[in-house]
Parts: C-alpha cells; sequence; structure tokens
C-alpha cells in the first residue's frame, strides 16, 4: 500500500478521535443540564425518595446515550482517502491536485491496469509524501483543543455541582441504613412511659399520640401528613410540629376503633401502620375492711376505693378486689414500700390480707395474663396510717414528794392512771437496799382512767434510821399481745428520828473551824442522778442512751469532786456521833459514788443504781445523825441559824439566726409549745403544792424543796427564754417568759423564806404568764399555718383567673389561633399540677400541728383531683391542638370551676387556722356558753349589760356587716340592751345565744370548739379537793349518816 494513502487512512482515524471526544465533552455537559431540569421538576413536585434513585440513573443513561450517539456518528461519517486528500490539497496547494489524482489512479489500480503516465503520477506523489504537511488540513486546531478542555472543565464543575442537587442527594440517601422517618406512638400526656413502635395497642378510650420524627427532610424543609383510612377512603391531615425541631404530633382522641394510617413527607412515605384499641382489666371494686385488734373491743369497718385512711395500730386489713370478667386471665398486684406482691386470685377476686404495724403507702396494678406486654393499669395511691396505742400514763398525785418519816410511818399513796383504750394493771413498786418489790393495788374492771389508793407502812419493814426507799407506781396497759409498761415519778423517803424529820438546816455546823456540810444539796443531787438513770433506762435509741450516760457520769463526777473538796477541807475534824465517824460517812459515800461514774461511762445504767442507792443511803445517814448532833448543841446553845445559798446567773442575747421555712418554723414552735405545756402542768402542780403547805402552816425541808422545785423550772423557762430572744432580739416576744420567770423568783424566794402563803399568788401568776405563751405560741403557729394556706389560694385565685381569661381567648379564637392558646393552656396544667403537689406537702407539713387542717388540705387536692382538674386540663390541650375550640372552651371552664372552688375551700381552711389564734372569737364562744348556763339567775340590769357586750362582741366578727343572721342578732341584742324589762325575753335570748354560739363554733373545728369549751370548764371549775368533799358529802347522805 503506498504510504500516501497509509497516511491518510492515518488521519481518518485520528478525526474519528477528534470527534468522540468531542461526543464525552457534550454529555458530560448534558448530565447536569437533565439534573437541573429534574430538580426544576422535584422543587414543584416533590420526588418521592424511594423513585429518586430511577431519575438520576435516567439522566445519567440520558447524557450517556447522548454521547453513544455522537460515538456512532462520527464512526458512521469516518471520512473517505479521497475526502481526506481534498483537504490535504486545500492547505498544500503546491500540490496543484497532484494528491486527488494519486488516490484516484490507486482506487483504478485496483480494478485494472495503469499506463505508465499514470504509474508515474503514483511514484511521484510516493516521492513528494515527506513534504507534505498531512495534518494542517485534517487534524483540529488549537482553539478546539481549548473548547475540548473549557467544556471538560465546566462539564466536570457542573457534575460536582449537580451532585449536591435534591434528587442526587435523595437517591444517594435511599441507599443508606439510615432511616429518613420514624414513628412512634405513645398515651398522650405521660412524659415516663416509653415511645412505642408505630403499630401498637392502647387502652380503649385512651388518648394516642403518633409521633414523625424527620431527619432527612425535603429540600431543607420538614413538615408531614398523617393519612388514614376512614371507610374506604382516605383522609390526610397536618400533623403538629412540637418543640423538638423535626418532630410532628398526631393525637387520635378516645380511641375505640382501629387506626389504619401512614406518614407521608414531600420525599418520603411510611408503610400502613395500625393502632389497635383493647380493653384493658378494670377494677369493679376495691374494699378494704379494717379489724381493729381484739383488745380495743372496736368494731370492725369498711373503706372503699383509695386515699388516707387512719386506722388503729395493729389491726387486721383485708382487701376483696373484683375485676371486671375480661379479660379473662387477670393478675393484680399491690406496689409498696415492702415490695410487690400479687394477690391470692379466684377467678375475678382477689384476696390479700396484713397487720398494720407503720404507716403503709402502696398502689394497685392490674396486668393481662394473656397479654403480658402490655403496660399495667396503675390506680390512686392508698396510706393507712397508724392510729398509735400509746402507751399509759401513771402518776402519783398524793403525796408526790419526796418524804422524811420515821421508821413506824403510815401514810397514804393515791395514784392516777389512764390509758388511751384501758389501764390492766397498777403496781407500787418499793426499793430498798438493793432489792425491790411489786405490789398489785389495781381494782377491776379496765377502764380508760384509774384513781387508786395505796397504804404505804414503813412499820412493816426493817428499816433503820438513815435508810432509804424509792417508791414508784407503775401501769400496763391492754395492749396485746405484749403490754405497754409505764413509770410514774420516782420519790424517795429517808427514814430520820421522830424528832429529826423535820429541820430547818440546809447542812450541819460542826465544832470548831471546821467548814459547813451541804449533805442536803449532795442529798438532791444524788437523787436527781438516780431519777435520771431510771428516765434513761426508758430510752430506746442507742445513741440517746450513750448521750443521757455520759451526762449522768458527768454528774457523777462533779458530785465526788464536791464532796471530795468537803472532806479534804475537813479532814480530821469530823466528830463522831453514836460511835460512828461522820467523815467515814462521807468518804464512802464519795466512793459508791465514783462507782456510779464508772457504771454510768461503760453505759451500764443498771448496775449504777446499786452504788447510786448506797451513795444516798450514806447521805442520808449522814444527814440524820449531823441532825442528832444539831439538836444536842441546840438545847445548850440555842437552835443555828439559816444558811441561805442563792445563785443567778443572765445569759447575754446572741445573734439572731437566719429565717426558717414555714414548715420548719412550725415544727420547732411544735416542739417549743410541748415545753411550755409540761412547763405549765409542772407551775400548777407547784401552785397546788404551795397552796397545801399555806392550809397547813408548813414550815421547813418541805417549803425548801419546793423553792428548788420552783427555782429548777424558772432555769428551764430561762433556757427557752434565751433561746427565743436569741432568734428574734426583740423583748416584746419574750415579755411573757419573762413576767413569768420573775414571778417565779419572787415565789421560790418566800418559800425559802417559809412563806408559802405569799407565794401562792406569784406561782399562779407564773401559771398565767405561762398559759399566756402558750396562747402566743398557738396563735403564731396559727399565723404562719394561716398564711401558708392563704398562698396556696392566691396561686388557686390566680390560675382560675388566667383559666377564665384563656376561656374567653379561646371563645374568640380563629383558626391559626390553636397553638399559641394550647402552649398557654399547657404551662396553667404544669402550674396547676404544681399547686396539688405544694398543697400535698403544706398538708404534711401541718401533720403535728393541726391533724383536721392536714386532713381538709389534702381533702381539697384529692376532691379536685377526682373532679377531673387535670383529665380536663390535658383534654383542652388536646382540642386547642386541634382547633376544636368549641370542645376547648367547654373543658377550660370545668378546670375554671375547679380552681374557683378549691380557691374557696383553702379560703375556708384558712379562716379556720387563723381562728385558732382569734382570741376575741374564743372569748366570745365561752361568753355565750357561760350565759346560757347562768341565764336564768341573771336580774335585769346584769342581762340588759350582758346584752350590750354581746351586741358589739357579734357585731365584730368576721363577716358580720355580710351575714343577714349575724346582723339580726346583733340587732336583737341591741335592742335587748335598751329594753326596760329585758328579763320578759330571756326564752328568746336562750335562743339567740344559742344561734349565736352555732354560728361562733362554724368558725373552728369540731375538735378545736371542744378544747376550747373544755378549757373553759377547767378554769371555771371547783378544785378537785373540793370534789371529794362534795362527794363524800353526798355518799354520807345517801348512807343516813
Amino acid at each position: 500500500m503506498p504510504e500516501f494513502i497509509r497516511i491518510l487512512k492515518s488521519e481518518s482515524w485520528f478525526f474519528v478521535f477528534f470527534r468522540c471526544v468531542l461526543a464525552l465533552v457534550v454529555g458530560l455537559l448534558s448530565w447536569p443540564v437533565v439534573i437541573f431540569l429534574i430538580d426544576l421538576y422535584d422543587m414543584y413536585s416533590p420526588i418521592l425518595e424511594e423513585d429518586s434513585m430511577q431519575w438520576v440513573v435516567m439522566a445519567s443513561a440520558l447524557s450517556l446515550l447522548l454521547c453513544l450517539i455522537m460515538i456512532i456518528w462520527s464512526w458512521i461519517r469516518k471520512p473517505s482517502a479521497a475526502d481526506l486528500a481534498i483537504e490535504v490539497e486545500k492547505a498544500n496547494p503546491q500540490l496543484r491536485d497532484l494528491l486527488n489524482c494519486a488516490v484516484e489512479l490507486q482506487k483504478k489500480s485496483k480494478s485494472q491496469n495503469l499506463t505508465f503516465m499514470e504509474n508515474r503520477v503514483l511514484q511521484t506523489t510516493e516521492g513528494q509524501v515527506r513534504s507534505i504537511v498531512w495534518g494542517k488540513g485534517t487534524r483540529p486546531s488549537s482553539l478546539y483543543w481549548v473548547s475540548v478542555l473549557l467544556g471538560l472543565g465546566v462539564g466536570t464543575g457542573l457534575a460536582v455541582w449537580g451532585t449536591g442537587q435534591s434528587p442526587v442527594r435523595k437517591a444517594i440517601d435511599s441507599l443508606s441504613d439510615e432511616p429518613g422517618l420514624t414513628v412512634s406512638t405513645s398515651l398522650t400526656g405521660t412524659l415516663t412511659q416509653e415511645e412505642g413502635p408505630p403499630s401498637n395497642e392502647f387502652t380503649r378510650g385512651s388518648d394516642v399520640s403518633i409521633f414523625a420524627d424527620i431527619i432527612r427532610g425535603h429540600r431543607g424543609q420538614k413538615e408531614a401528613k398523617i393519612e388514614y383510612l376512614l371507610g374506604e377512603e382516605t383522609e390526610s391531615i397536618d400533623m403538629l410540629e412540637t418543640s423538638v425541631i423535626g418532630r410532628f404530633e398526631y393525637v387520635v382522641p378516645a380511641i375505640r376503633e382501629t387506626f389504619e394510617y401512614r406518614v407521608v413527607t414531600p420525599s418520603l412515605v411510611t408503610e400502613w401502620h395500625r393502632v389497635i384499641p383493647y380493653d384493658p382489666p378494670a377494677l369493679k371494686s376495691a374494699l378494704w375492711k379494717i379489724i381493729p385488734p381484739a383488745y380495743l373491743k372496736m368494731e370492725s369497718f369498711e373503706h372503699d376505693g383509695f386515699g388516707y385512711v387512719r386506722v388503729p395500730e395493729g389491726s387486721e386489713i383485708s382487701l376483696n378486689l373484683e375485676v371486671e370478667p375480661l379479660p379473662e386471665r387477670v393478675d393484680a398486684k399491690l406496689i409498696s414500700m415492702d415490695g410487690n406482691l400479687s394477690l391470692e386470685s379466684n377467678q375475678t377476686r382477689f384476696t390479700h390480707t396484713f397487720v398494720l404495724d407503720r404507716e403503709w403507702k402502696g398502689h394497685l396494678e392490674l396486668y393481662d395474663l394473656d397479654k403480658p406486654e402490655r403496660p399495667p393499669i396503675i390506680y390512686d395511691d392508698l396510706v393507712f396510717a397508724p392510729i398509735p396505742d400509746e402507751p399509759p400514763l401513771v402518776e402519783i398525785t398524793e403525796p408526790a414528794k419526796d418524804l422524811q418519816l420515821p421508821s413506824d410511818a403510815t401514810f397514804l399513796i393515791e395514784v392516777f392512771a389512764s390509758d388511751d383504750h384501758g389501764v390492766s394493771d397498777v403496781r407500787m413498786r418499793i426499793e430498798h437496799a438493793g432489792e425491790s418489790e411489786e405490789e398489785t393495788i389495781f381494782v377491776d374492771p379496765i377502764e380508760k382512767e384509774k384513781r387508786l389508793t395505796y397504804v404505804f407502812d414503813l412499820s412493816e419493814r426493817a428499816l433503820a434510821v438513815g435508810d432509804v426507799l424509792t417508791y414508784m407506781a407503775l401501769a400496763s396497759d391492754n395492749k396485746e399481745p405484749e403490754s405497754q409498761l409505764a413509770r410514774s415519778e420516782i420519790y424517795f423517803i429517808e427514814v430520820l428520828p421522830p424528832e429529826g424529820n423535820s429541820t430547818d438546816a440546809e447542812g450541819g455546823d460542826m465544832e470548831g473551824e471546821t467548814k459547813e456540810i451541804p449533805v442536803r444539796d449532795f442529798i438532791n443531787k444524788t437523787k436527781k442522778i438516780i431519777r435520771s438513770t431510771y428516765d434513761a433506762m426508758l430510752e430506746s435509741d442507742e445513741s440517746k442512751i450513750e448521750r443521757l450516760a455520759v451526762a449522768l457520769s458527768s454528774d457523777a463526777l462533779g458530785l465526788k469532786h464536791e464532796m471530795t473538796k468537803v472532806y479534804d477541807e475537813n479532814e480530821g475534824s469530823f466528830p463522831t456521833v453514836d460511835g460512828i465517824d461522820l467523815g467515814e460517812l462521807l468518804n464512802e459515800a464519795t466512793y459508791h459514788i465514783e462507782q456510779t461514774e464508772i457504771y454510768a461511762g461503760d453505759q451500764m445504767l443498771q448496775e449504777s443504781l446499786e452504788p447510786s442507792g448506797k451513795t444516798l443511803r450514806k447521805l442520808v445517814q449522814l444527814y440524820a445523825l449531823m441532825q442528832k448532833m444539831q439538836k444536842q448543841k441546840s438545847k445548850g446553845k440555842g437552835k443555828p441559824s439559816e444558811n441561805e445559798e442563792t445563785a443567778d446567773g443572765e445569759q447575754e442575747p446572741q445573734e439572731q439566726e437566719p429565717g426558717k421555712d414555714p414548715a420548719e418554723q412550725l415544727r420547732e414552735l411544735a416542739e417549743d409549745l410541748d415545753k411550755l405545756k409540761e412547763m405549765e402542768n409542772r407551775q400548777k402542780g407547784l401552785n397546788r403544792e404551795m397552796g397545801r403547805s399555806a392550809e397547813a402552816g408548813v414550815e421547813g425541808e418541805q417549803n425548801k424543796e419546793t423553792a428548788q422545785e420552783q427555782e429548777d423550772l424558772r432555769r428551764d423557762l430561762q433556757e427557752l427564754r434565751d433561746e427565743w430572744y436569741k432568734e428574734s432580739g426583740k423583748l416584746g416576744d419574750v415579755a411573757s417568759l419573762d413576767q413569768a420567770g420573775e414571778e417565779m423568783k419572787g415565789a421560790a424566794g418566800d418559800l425559802r423564806r417559809d412563806q408559802p402563803r405569799e407565794a401562792q399568788p406569784q406561782g399562779e401568776l407564773a401559771s398565767e404568764a405561762l398559759g399566756n405563751a402558750i396562747s402566743e405560741v398557738e396563735g403564731k403557729m396559727a399565723g404562719i399555718a394561716a398564711s401558708m394556706v392563704e398562698q396556696l389560694g392566691e396561686q388557686a385565685g390566680g390560675l382560675a383567673k388566667g383559666q377564665r381569661q384563656l376561656g374567653e381567648s379561646t371563645d374568640k379564637a380563629q383558626p391559626g389561633d390553636g397553638e399559641k392558646l394550647k402552649e398557654t393552656q399547657e404551662q396553667l396544667n404544669e402550674m396547676i399540677e404544681e399547686l396539688l403537689e405544694d398543697i400535698d406537702q403544706t398538708a404534711r407539713a401541718m401533720g403535728g400541728f393541726n391533724e383536721n387542717a392536714t386532713e381538709d388540705l389534702l381533702k381539697e387536692a384529692r376532691e379536685s383531683r377526682e373532679g377531673g382538674i387535670e383529665r380536663s386540663g390535658k383534654r383542652a390541650e388536646n382540642s386547642l391542638l386541634y382547633e376544636a375550640f368549641p370542645q376547648a372552651k367547654k373543658e377550660e371552664d370545668k378546670v375554671a370551676q375547679n380552681l374557683e372552688e378549691l380557691e374557696k375551700g383553702l379560703e375556708q381552711v384558712e379562716n379556720k387556722l387563723r381562728n385558732l389564734g382569734n382570741s376575741a372569737l374564743q372569748e366570745l364562744a365561752q361568753r355565750l356558753q357561760r350565759n346560757l348556763e347562768q341565764l336564768p339567775g341573771l336580774g335585769e340590769e346584769e342581762l340588759r349589760e350582758e346584752a350590750k357586750e354581746l351586741a358589739k362582741a357579734i357585731g365584730s366578727m368576721p363577716n358580720a356587716s355580710e351575714d343577714e343572721r349575724l346582723q339580726n342578732l346583733t340587732q336583737f341584742f341591741e335592742q335587748m340592751g335598751f329594753s326596760e324589762e329585758p328579763s320578759k325575753g330571756k326564752s328568746m335570748a336562750a335562743a339567740a345565744m344559742t344561734e349565736a354560739l352555732e354560728l361562733v363554733e362554724q368558725f373552728f373545728w369540731q375538735n378545736a370548739k371542744q378544747d376550747l369549751l373544755k378549757r373553759n370548764l377547767e378554769t371555771s371549775s371547783a378544785p378537785n379537793r373540793y370534789k371529794r368533799q362534795v362527794e363524800e358529802y353526798f355518799r354520807r347522805i345517801a348512807e343516813g349518816e
């Protein structure tokens, strides 16, 4: 083959190659163009993610097809040698058509022989092959290559741009394992329950929330619709966006039938899912039967449902539970602090029995055994609060003091014992020389209160001067299986010679330069140690026993040091009386109290009693011998003078502590109130003692002991006073305590001067001042409690007002307002839930102050919940969610009405609490009660004056200007106050007073009213000693004496 022909054929293939390169560039440029067109279509008609891959493949196929067509066309249109020769001739004009002729001749040579001249042309052409520029006419210019490179660059850039467009991203995402849309379901309004799968089961009638979480939106936007089947048609509705970005919710209200649905977004569609309603286990009745312990002799009673129930401690509680017959297999569990307990079942009935020994709190859960994957049905909490069987109380009412008697004395002991359910046994316990004996003095039948007497004959025991007997009363109640034991105060009998059982001396003087021995002080401190030891032995708290043991050891150590000091100061100068060295007695007493210190330090309290008793016996023996010695001295030298020692201490006020929350203040005030009442009782006991001493003209040691008790009480009061002043820094807050302290101090001084008659009025004033302090504390507690309830009432009122305003906005709402109104209702629902929780907490805080307030507050919260306040609030929220404004308005009105009723109930509790500290109302109730009793004996002038005072008092009652009955009563008593013959209207006055008393009683709880009248009777009733005289008088008349 000639060289020029070979070259022309090569150039022909180069031409095809150049066209193929151009085809690739065109194909590369066409792909983003097609993607752009598809993206434009997706903008107005979104393409589903599952279909996007087909669109991208189609775009790629179109570009590839275009490229292939151009390549095939280039192949088909490949230029021939003659065509290329023409182009080469144009580029090389010096050939003068030589190449064209040669190509034609070469073609001719294939079919016939050429002439010489024709061969000469071929040879000439062959000879000029190297001089011809072949590519100049057949190959593209540099501009072509620039265009190709530019096309490749632009095509690549556009292709990269195309991969970021929505259809391509959807196609890539469709290959990912991560879902772009997830669907879950849960009960509406449940924050703690985990979300379930899209196809799920729920209790029939429940509100079900369907949640759609869109991970991949359409073109940066996230929106969702839900399509559901309604009969044979498919309905569609927009889902509402939640506070979580990308999360949408649709609520199926009160589901009754199977709900088949799917979630649709512009680029994603889920499968069809089903929400299926089912009938859960349902409670038909829950009856709790409470059987109190047999020894209480109380009838059993029943409680239906749940809530808060107070029952006697130790009661047997039986649960009889009945459930609906469907589903057939149901399990019932009690979930409590004791653990989870499955109840014994008999088809649709369940039973359970337990004994209540402490507070029990739990709730009931019902399970469908055929569907264990279903959640349980949970019911409200039930609380059984035990009413404890309090231990008995026992006290020795006569003589109720330590005695100094000869060994042949006989005296009468009066014992009072009481128990909340019944006293079963009363015994006297007498201890002497480390041995004890008990004697029962109880007389049947078992009663809540017993007054008994016991004749104590010392001559029945082998006693010597200086012996000490300890006596106390013990009482047991009828609690089963083991009774509770109580002990009275411990009293001591010092056996002294007949002529020495009463003395004015505090200690004893000895001859020479010896100093006074404060033996009575040693005796009193030893008695205090013994009493404190018995008290510590009654404690059950190990830490408290340890603290008390340390305190006892410290007291014993202090007493040992004092006695050692006295012995050292008088060593070698102690006299001998009746052959007994008084110094040796004191030394022995010191040894025994040291043993007490050791035992108490080791917390061996029982063992410490024996050395304490020996110490006391040695000291009493020392005291008796000293009295004998003094009597002998007084015969020749006259009676020794008295010696008194007083010591007063003041405590400076300290900085105030920061304020506490109301609940903490109530607790501390309750503790202070108990202390004040205990001090008041002690003061009244001292007042009775002073009265008896004044009537009997008692002098000497008995008055000094009473003075010491009065001084001890004053010191206890001073400690409380200092605590109050430390907290407040205001003298006005401790004025009553200061007054009581001053009166106590004066009474103690008069008693030390053997003037009980002058001391008694001061003791009565001290008791009155303590009573005032008690009233002040009760008033403070009532005020704090009322303020706490007032705040709750204000919250309820504010929420009610806000709910009413929301209802008005809902009534005027337009489409599109639902989301904003729903958010407001959601906030109100949260605040209502917080309010109910605050009411429960406040009720618990008042448990130690006023159980009526606790029960009323719990009742108000419970009634609000049972009234559906939470349920209506949630329904209103759901209705606003779907802009069902009439239904929302209806539920909102229910919530507002419930809040208004709650506010009124809280206001009533607040008023009752405030009235507990309202002295004017209390005085009015007492006055009306007293007038009703004294009305028949009142004269006209007295009745007229009393009517005026009643008119003024009733007119100043709360709500007197608004209550028509109070206005009529005020007017009636005003007219009677100016009547010329008021006695003619006594019957009407009695009726008016009765009605007024009923109105006043409405301001108090029932038990508070009874306590008020009881206190009035106590202040106006005759003393017990006069009652006994009157009872004896009528007994003698009945027996004809």
